[in-house]
């Protein structure tokens, strides 16, 4: 009989809190009187977690408004009991297992009250054999006890003193509060098998030398027969493949003694899987049975791609230098990738439409990998399901972080026999994705002298093995960075894989230090920049709705105590109108110091083989941050400059500061990057205006050819004219293949705020949007006597969430714009229950770093 499952998230369940150890006696001892625990029965999610259900239940307040996280930190000190009550269906196998995906994080299942067993840690799924229990038609409650969250390290701590695999970030990090996720956070489910079923199973496609390629297929039997006996010889698997809905081939295999099995499937023309940007991602359909005799007892689906990963050294790497670049079909490929923190703290409750929009932004943003930071998850089958749709590797790190006091990996033997299990169920159900590209031992992780980890270390001796065992030929980096110092540095011949910085280093210093920098590899570094208003309206007070330096507030502090930009803005603009026009400068600063590192790395393209920006999403809604996407989904300026950065094709100019004094020479290599080489030539054009639109330099030049990587073009050197005064742009627009691709840089001739000349008024927007079915036909005017700088276009009805061409485009006078917005309903995030969603359409505004605006209907 063909195996089938019983989704347990069709059942109703609720949940109760209690004191710890509570419901293992459920009478009072003096009394005789039952233990009624802390809240009532309440309604609960699977998956799910035990926060949202007692949100909705209104046992806590939002968590996410102002300091209110605090009132919440009581429920993980309690034990949970999860609940359901169903009737059991028809017994549609031999053998019946109750299966669970996740758990979070100590837990004993109990069915009709009788004890099945207890399971710790979070990441590896776990199950119980219930056919002696079962009767179809039968009434059953099923209890899952989750005990209260053990105290793990937050940030701040010993890495070294580590027990656990539970996510850490949500112990309180710099970018979340603290807010401790418990709950059965992965499906739940009743299987009916006939005693042998597909264990292991692994599936790649790889192309091979002489153009053709294969897809290989690998298991093993488990389980047993009603006599007691694993009877491989009545046993086969079949397993057959398709593309677009047409057959490619087949192939089948009988396991050996020990029960193991291996085919593989010929393709005579593969069609090879690709990362965003470089090709398209085919999938192969592929079907896994397994009969006995002529009954089919099991099937399995998934997807396949076929593609070859290697990583090779760099140009002129040093001696010694690991392998940091990536090839993927026989072709180098320039990393741009971002760093992914968990979407949110209830991380059992996101809804799958969040995966996909947070992915789908990652992949507009040109990024062709993700890095699944070591405190965070081991993420979702739905994650890497989008990921290879989306051509998005994945550089999955398994759960070990710094911790500040010290970031030696733990050795202790309870948690590495914990790491070890966890691990090794990741591995095996992350490793047949064609987007899974890295495997790390964790985040920062350092001996004593603060040098990253090497295969050396015991703990991270114990995860390579687990690779290689478990997963051949899959890259595996010891921990990121990965040495052999731990964070960028001045020093010439240091920076291999390096982390920092995450912060503006002031100007000039943010210039010539990253400006300098021979690293291998920048797997992490970002820069801070506030959210948006309508961000900070759902988690401030009217009151608290003005700029001010965090250590002066402790709402603020409290939403993003790292990150404060108050004395940045201050010295970059020497002030502000108001909050709009202080988001307005922070934004830009994030946006201009990330993208400067972004390109300067670029330029250095294949001895630089990438950067991972940190980061892309964040779990709650910081009021300031290092993220590109704020919590709600809206897209900071940095976002689409970095995206810019990113394009296939991005012209750029090397500079070393903002100010340049009048009589002064602004000077630097001219540079167009290209992931890929051109059909012609095409052109660079170079020119600079004032901020009343008036052109003070024009210059074309011509490349020699039209090759990948970084192609320089010539120099410009123009001198500052002795009567400009404030603010000026240089422009710099490439055509390239048909396209034309505009780059734009803003300097000053002052010096102490040199961006003050920049929020004088003078600009004036006008425009409409005209809608065209899910999208909207945008155009914006500047008909006013100065710049519009950094012109935003946003849904003022807060409603939908809009897909951007681009935004934080500058017009200088009489300059137009037409560009393109996809909009769609927003879904639910994390604790908001009660969005106000009434618009039929967004309320489409203009809106620039001066103040001009305009309605587009």
């Amino acid at each position: 009989m063909r195996m089938s499952r019983y989704d347990l998230s069709k059942c109703s369940w609720r949940i109760k809190g209690t004191a710890p150890y509570v419901p293992l006696r459920e009478n009072s001892m003096e009394t005789g009187k039952p233990l009624e625990g802390i809240t009532g029965w309440v309604p609960a999610d699977v998956p799910g977690g035990v926060a949202l259900a007692l949100y909705r239940a209104g046992y806590i307040p939002h968590p996410y408004w102002g300091m209110n996280s605090l009132q919440c930190e009581w429920i993980e000190n309690k034990w949970w009991i999860y609940e359901t009550e169903l009737t059991l269906p028809e017994k549609a196998g031999k053998r019946v297992r109750l299966d669970f995906g996740g758990v979070d994080y100590d837990c004993s299942v109990y069915w009709n009250g009788v004890l099945l067993g207890g399971h710790t840690g979070m990441y590896d799924p776990f199950c119980f054999d219930v056919t002696e229990h079962y009767r179809a038609g039968e009434k059953v409650v099923l209890r899952v006890l989750i005990r209260h969250a053990p105290d793990e390290m937050g940030q701040i701590g010993k890495t070294s003193e580590t027990f656990t695999q539970k996510s850490r970030f949500n112990y309180k990090w710099d970018f979340s509060t603290r807010l401790v996720n418990l709950g059965i956070w992965q499906k739940a489910c009743l299987t009916f098998w006939d005693g042998v079923m597909m264990d292991d199973l692994f599936t790649r496609g790889e192309p091979l030398a002489d153009g053709t390629g294969r897809i290989t297929v690998s298991g093993r039997i488990a389980g047993r027969e009603e006599a007691g006996e694993l009877r491989c010889e009545a046993l086969r698997f079949e397993a057959e493949c398709s593309l677009d809905g047409q057959p490619v081939g087949s192939a089948c295999a009988a396991p050996g003694p020990d029960g193991a099995f291996s085919l593989a499937i010929p393709l005579e023309k593969p069609a090879l899987w690709y990362p965003n940007g470089l090709g398209e991602q085919p999938l192969y359909d592929l079907t896994v049975r397994l009969y006995r005799g002529g009954e089919l007892l099991e099937e399995e689906c998934r997807q396949v791609g076929v593609r070859s990963i290697a990583l090779v050294q760099n140009d002129g790497a040093p001696e010694g230098a690991r392998p940091y670049l990536f090839v993927v079909n026989g072709r180098r490929m320039y990393v741009k990738g971002v760093n992914i923190t968990p979407l949110d703290h209830i991380y059992g409750d996101v809804p799958p439409e969040q995966v996909e929009e947070t992915l789908e932004r990652a992949r507009e943003m040109h990024c062709n990998l993700v890095r699944v930071w070591g405190g965070g998850l081991i993420e979702t089958e739905e994650f890497y399901n989008c990921c290879d749709r989306m051509g998005l590797l994945v550089w999955q790190e398994f759960i070990q972080s710094s911790s500040g006091i010290d970031n030696i990996p733990s050795e202790k033997p309870e948690f590495l026999s914990l790491l070890q299990k966890s691990a090794e169920a990741a591995v095996r159900a992350k490793r047949s994705h064609p987007s899974l590209a890295v495997w790390s031992g964790g985040n920062e992780l350092m001996e004593a002298d603060r040098t990253p980890c090497t295969e050396e270390n015991r703990n991270i001796a114990m995860l390579r093995e687990i690779v290689n065992r478990l997963d051949p030929g899959r890259a595996f980096l010891p921990t990121s960075a990965s040495g052999p110092s731990e964070f960028i540095s001045g020093t010439p011949g240091q920076s291999h894989d390096v982390h920092g910085w995450w912060q503006y280093q002031g100007n000039p210093g943010q210039y010539r230090f990253f400006g300098g920098s021979d690293s291998l590899f920048h797997s992490e570094f970002g820069c801070d920049g506030m959210s948006s208003l309508a961000s900070l309206q759902k988690i401030l007070p009217l009151e608290e709705l003005r700029p001010v330096a965090m250590r002066e507030n402790d709402v603020w502090r409290f939403h993003g105590d790292w990150w404060c930009t108050y004395e940045r803005e201050s010295t970059m603009f020497g002030g502000w109108k108001g909050i709009s026009q202080y988001i307005a400068c922070s934004q830009w600063m994030q946006a201009e110091g990330l993208r400067y590192i972004l390109e300067a790395n670029r330029r250095r393209c294949f001895r630089n083989s990438g950067s991972i920006i940190w980061q892309l999403n964040e779990p709650w809604p910081n009021i300031s941050c290092t993220n590109l996407l704020e919590y709600h989904g809206a897209a900071k300026m940095a976002y689409f400059w970095a995206k810019d950065a990113f394009r296939p094709v991005h012209p750029v100019f090397d500079y070393q500061k903002l100010d340049y004094a009048p009589g002064e020479e602004l000077a630097g290599r001219l540079t167009i990057l290209r992931d890929q080489p051109g059909k012609e030539g095409g052109s660079l054009l170079a020119e600079i205006f004032d901020l009343r639109g008036e052109r003070l330099f024009s210059e074309r030049y011509a490349p020699q050819s039209a090759r990948e990587g970084a192609e320089e073009m010539g120099a410009l050197c123009w001198r500052v004219p002795e009567n400009l005064r404030g603010v000026f742009l240089l422009r710099l627009t490439a055509c390239a293949d048909g396209a034309e691709y505009q780059n734009s840089y803003y300097f000053s001739t002052e010096t102490e705020h040199p961006y003050r000349p920049a929020l004088c008024e003078g600009a004036r927007l006008t425009g409409h949007a005209r809608q065209e079915g899910e999208s909207f036909v945008i155009e914006v005017e500047n008909t006013g006597d100065a710049a519009a700088l950094h012109v935003r276009i946003a849904d003022r009805s807060d409603c939908f969430l809009l897909d951007l061409e681009e935004n934080f485009f500058t017009l200088l006078p009489g300059e137009k714009k037409t560009l393109r917005a996809g909009f769609r309903k927003k879904f639910r995030f994390g604790f908001d229950e009660n969005l106000r969603l009434a618009a039929e359409k967004p309320e489409l505004w203009a809106e620039s770093l001066c103040g001009a605006e305009a309605r587009l209907g």
